[in-house]
């Protein structure tokens, strides 16, 4: 889609939610026992954002989720990494500390991440899930102790003293909103995956009507937030959406074909290139993913031959088939440095909110663009790091299959590759406006807006 076609198109996305807020304020006056006043409301919220985040001030963005929310107004959200997503989850507590606000998480780590990181604020947060749930977390929650209760889709739905407390009419009373983040699972999830995750939008009939659903994800082009949208009983045109785009100015993007497939671990042998008469050389901090087990283990052995004995334990593996326990470990070893260079699947990907990583790998190409931006997301989280993310392309990407077809027929390749992730390979021009048309972004370079500002490369 030309640029400017998607100005226009967000011009008038920009009306119209300006429009329904507005809409929401004046029927809020109306019904509301003393009335509805916006600007108290946003005072509010940036106060108790200000009090509970020193030196910071809320985005407008923002405020206007967390009023959308306080109206009652369903949301989505697509950010970037690092873009501040996460501080509207909480916002209806800034106007309503009694209430409670319940966090649908994919991952246990990304579960627990978040927990620490609302406490810090002040906020009395719980991550109840298969490794912490037992009678003592739930009677805190059935008791009220606990405002932000982050939890899985598998917890509300199969759980059956969990599911019961949220139909429970007393406590989802209390619910101020559901937060559904990384809302991406639900369409690359929700088969034969986590089915559980195709099924989030019943979670609507636990809870009273008003209460207010917010999808969040760094990654939801159009047609995924059209899916999620469907899937949650959420209407576009009374709907209150905001798109950040997905553009990190700190990130420097990076292809590189390999010489083979699977067998070609000589492509990652740039991670531990080194001098070798230089003891204290020092590894760069960074995440490699694999969409097999197996194979980031064969590379695991062979990266860690490459480096002298005593250093090879700053390489480890990360995935599902290792325990909790080790999971912990490996993680928190790899938050420290102790761990430089960490070989991970998906299991590590959306739990990973780590400030320093400085480089992320994909050894060879996902199943979309969106996800190798969700994984690519992780490096530079901290915006004074310049950090880098690589596509490691198998051969097979770009052969062509069989003979030669005629360009009206188009070309077929021995690799299938999603269409917006093909495009993103090959082209000659600027990657970030491949992404900026994939992901229908909204916002310039550096997160200016559009409508004022031109997109320098």
């Amino acid at each position: 889609m030309p640029v400017q076609s998607r100005l226009d198109g967000h011009i008038r996305e920009d009306a119209r939610a300006a429009k329904l807020l507005e809409k929401a304020r004046d029927d809020a006056n109306k019904t509301r026992e003393g009335g509805y006043c916006s600007a108290s409301v946003r005072a509010k919220i940036r106060n108790e954002f200000a009090a509970r985040n020193p030196g910071l001030v809320p985005h407008k963005w923002q405020v206007d989720i967390g009023e959308a929310l306080e109206l009652g107004i369903d949301c989505s959200l697509l950010a970037g990494k690092g873009a501040g997503k996460t501080m509207p989850f909480v916002m209806p507590l800034f106007t309503h500390p009694d209430k409670i606000v319940i966090i649908i998480s994919p991952l246990n780590a990304l579960e627990e991440d978040q927990a620490k990181r609302f406490q810090a604020m002040g906020i009395s947060a719980a991550a109840i899930n298969g490794d912490t749930c037992n009678d003592k977390i739930h009677k805190e929650i059935e008791a009220l102790k606990h405002n932000v209760i982050i939890t899985s889709p598998n917890m509300c739905l199969q759980h059956d003293r969990f599911r019961q407390l949220l139909c429970n009419p007393k406590f989802a009373g209390k619910i101020a909103a559901f937060v559904i983040d990384e809302a991406h699972c639900i369409t690359q999830w929700g088969g034969s995956f986590r089915p559980e995750y195709a099924l989030l939008g019943t979670l609507r009939a636990f809870v009273p009507v008003h209460v207010p659903f917010l999808v969040a994800s760094a990654t939801l082009p159009p047609p995924v937030l059209a899916q999620v949208r469907q899937s949650m009983h959420i209407r576009a045109d009374n709907s209150f959406h905001v798109n950040l785009g997905v553009d990190r100015p700190n990130i420097a993007w990076i292809c590189r074909k390999m010489q083979g497939a699977k067998s070609d671990l000589e492509a990652l042998h740039f991670l531990t290139s080194h001098d070798p008469d230089d003891p204290d050389f020092i590894l760069t901090q960074t995440m490699v993913f694999f969409d097999d087990i197996p194979l980031s283990l064969d590379a695991l052995a062979h990266l860690r031959a490459k480096l002298p004995p005593s250093r090879r334990g700053e390489i480890a593996a990360y995935s599902s088939l290792r325990t909790t326990h080790a999971k912990l470990r490996v993680m928190e070893d790899f938050r420290r440095g102790k761990i430089k260079i960490l070989l991970t699947t998906e299991a590590a990907g959306m739990g990973c909110d780590m400030p320093y990583i400085e480089q992320v790998v994909q050894f060879m190409v996902p199943s979309s663009l969106s996800i190798w931006m969700q994984r690519a997301g992780r490096a530079g989280r901290t915006f004074t790091i310049f950090a880098r993310a690589i596509l490691l392309v198998q051969p097979s990407v770009f052969k062509r299959k069989g003979v030669p077809i005629p360009e009206t027929e188009g070309t077929v390749y021995r690799k299938d590759v999603e269409e917006g992730l093909r495009a993103w390979i090959e082209t000659e021009d600027c990657r970030r406006d491949i992404a900026d048309e994939y992901f229908d972004a909204g916002v310039g370079r550096k997160g200016q807006s559009l409508l004022n500002h031109g997109r320098p490369c």
